[in-house]
């Protein structure tokens, strides 16, 4: 019993561990440094707080690093449509760092701020 419990255990921090990968990945310096202007434009806009500040720029970077690879590996339709589920992946994201109303305001200005490619 103590071996599987053992056993269970490692499994749980295994996929927990699995999941956080992408966060502690390195970025480039090129997508740090966009997610840090796309912060700023974000958080004179909404009105961010130092701790979403943070988190937002996190989120960005990820999804800066998702986009670009999408942006290798499709061509045509098939990376528009990538791209925009790349995009809603991210607005769900950042409903959890930002309150209804910043939320509400990030989703009607994102489309100017972010545009998602076109053919």
């Amino acid at each position: 019993m103590k071996q599987f419990t053992i056993v269970l255990a490692f499994l749980l921090c295994a996929v927990v561990g699995q999941a956080q990968v992408q966060y502690l990945k390195d970025k480039p310096a090129y997508i740090e440094k966009q997610a840090d202007s796309l912060t700023q434009i974000y958080s004179k806009k909404l009105g961010l707080t130092p701790k979403q500040d943070l988190l937002f720029k996190t989120n960005i970077g990820d999804y800066l690093v998702l986009r670009e690879e999408v942006e290798k590996k499709y061509k045509g339709t098939e990376k528009l449509n990538e791209l925009y589920k790349v995009s809603k992946k991210e607005s769900g994201s950042m409903s959890e760092v930002l309150t209804e109303q910043q939320f509400e305001l990030y989703e009607k200005i994102k489309s100017s701020i972010q545009p998602i490619a076109r053919l």
